[in-house]
């Protein structure tokens, strides 16, 4: 008993009384108004039972959707592992009320359990199905014609998951990762995603990886341009977007031999102040011919936030040393070199998406044992859950203009408002801690603006897993 009134005894921070209450309280209140709502317009739930090919036979299991929604709102409220479900989990009421399920997982292991469950033909049905919603999304937004943009990337791995293996890491050398693959378009939805070994090579699949973005999205979107990083800069895959007709951009490894072919050119030509471009035909020892080379050098002192590298090599040459340098690849003779490299800076801004992936969704972090079950977290955050919260943003918070819209900007502005959960009327009401008279227009415009959305996701049958793989 002595310490029970310890513990209710109140304490104080100035002149202020710190106690506690058993009210029905979240500090989630714009997700309980705003992202269930648009849950709800949109006819998620019904998407994810039909699509998510995992099933449940146990009486306890307590559905797919509960579990998805969870892992979703984990990530969205910033969570980087399974066991930060705890993070948002107070006002659970008022949470299961506003987004429509009997329950929600309070235990992080419901969670590492049923993605465990995935195997290869689960993630396969899963990624077709995610396409499937990315193509309804620009199909929605009247997208029609944009470029492509091919990345990869490198995530860490700190256990002994499937596929984690010691590979390229220049974060953290030597130690295991996995190697993903990312498609996204101009305007910044997600349109494919497949995750690899660690000890790849950066280039391997990257052909199949294309052909089936291409095949997927050849119904909804005309592709302009492909613009790739330097892990695409392969002759194979090079050489199959000339066979099909495809212009592309690339950026170039500075290898030895492109090293050797940047200090060959005799030619730089100002475009801007610091900012100086050439270009030259070059075949690399790996490829069948010569293609277009564009070189781009950016003074340091003159641009002091430069891009680019500074190779070794050039350290010790007058000429060369307070340069930083980038290298394209082109097949696009239509364009002059300035041409080219504004065509491929937009990349830069698209290639953020992996970074807000990271730094805002967590997207890298969520995994467990197995190598299919990594992938099918990644597939449920970085394309269902990153292109909804693209969507919204896009057609109804409008928090930005950029293709990249930043998930804490949202987080903070949007999700987290602390709202009181009671009834009143004899119904239940979500109170939202607003006072200010513009906040509290501008949610009522976003509510209203998602109640005319006339989006609903594609609810056909999905081609589930064989029996023996079902779950």
């Amino acid at each position: 008993m002595k310490h029970e009134r310890e513990d209710n005894r109140p304490y104080q921070v100035g002149q202020v009384r710190i106690t506690f209450t058993a009210k029905e309280l979240t500090a989630w209140g714009g997700a309980c108004s705003v992202l269930a709502k648009y849950l709800e317009r949109i006819s998620f739930r019904e998407w994810v039972e039909q699509h998510v090919p995992i099933e449940e036979h146990s009486p306890n299991a307590g559905g797919i959707y509960p579990k998805v929604l969870s892992l979703l709102l984990t990530s969205v409220a910033g969570g980087t592992r399974y066991s930060d479900l705890r993070g948002w989990m107070h006002g659970r009421q008022a949470l299961a009320a506003c987004f429509g399920v009997d329950w929600l997982p309070q235990a992080p292991s419901v969670l590492t359990r049923f993605m465990g469950k995935f195997r290869r033909p689960h993630a396969e049905a899963l990624r077709e199905a995610a396409g499937g919603l990315a193509r309804r999304l620009l199909e929605e937004a009247g997208v029609v014609e944009d470029d492509l943009v091919l990345d990869s990337t490198v995530c860490t791995r700190y256990g002994e998951q499937e596929g984690a293996k010691k590979g390229y890491n220049p974060d953290k050398p030597g130690r295991s990762s996995h190697h993903p693959l990312k498609a996204s378009v101009g305007c910044g939805y997600v349109v494919n995603l497949w995750n690899r070994s660690g000890n790849v090579h950066t280039a391997h699949q990257v052909a199949a990886f294309f052909e089936q973005t291409l095949r997927d999205l050849s119904a909804a979107l005309k592709v302009r341009r492909v613009l790739a990083d330097s892990g695409f800069c392969e002759d194979g895959f090079l050489d199959r977007l000339e066979r099909e007709g495809l212009r592309y951009v690339v950026a170039m490894r500075l290898s030895e031999y492109m090293k050797l072919a940047i200090l060959a050119v005799a030619d730089w030509t100002e475009v801007a102040p610091g900012i100086e471009m050439a270009e030259a035909r070059v075949r690399l020892s790996t490829w069948q011919q010569a293609r277009r080379m564009v070189f781009v050098r950016q003074h340091v002192p003159t641009r002091p936030k430069a891009t680019g590298k500074q190779p070794a090599l050039f350290a010790d040459l007058e000429e060369h040393r307070e340069y930083r340098y980038g290298a394209m690849v082109t097949n696009d003779e239509s364009l002059t070199p300035q041409d080219v490299w504004r065509t491929y800076r937009p990349r830069a801004k698209i290639e953020n998406i992996i970074q807000e992936l990271k730094e805002g969704y967590g997207w890298h972090e969520f995994n467990v044992r197995g190598f299919w079950g990594t992938e099918a977290s990644m597939l449920l955050i970085g394309m269902v859950g990153y292109n909804l919260i693209h969507h919204l943003n896009r057609c109804v918070l409008k928090t930005a203009d950029e293709a990249v819209c930043r998930l804490k900007k949202i987080r903070l502005k949007v999700l987290a408002i602390p709202a009181l959960y009671g009834s009143g009327g004899r119904m239940p009401v979500l109170r939202l801690g607003v006072r200010d008279p513009r906040m509290r227009a501008r949610i009522r415009y976003w509510l209203q603006r998602i109640c005319l959305l006339e989006l609903k996701l594609p609810n056909g049958n999905a081609v589930g897993p064989p029996p023996h793989l079902s779950a």
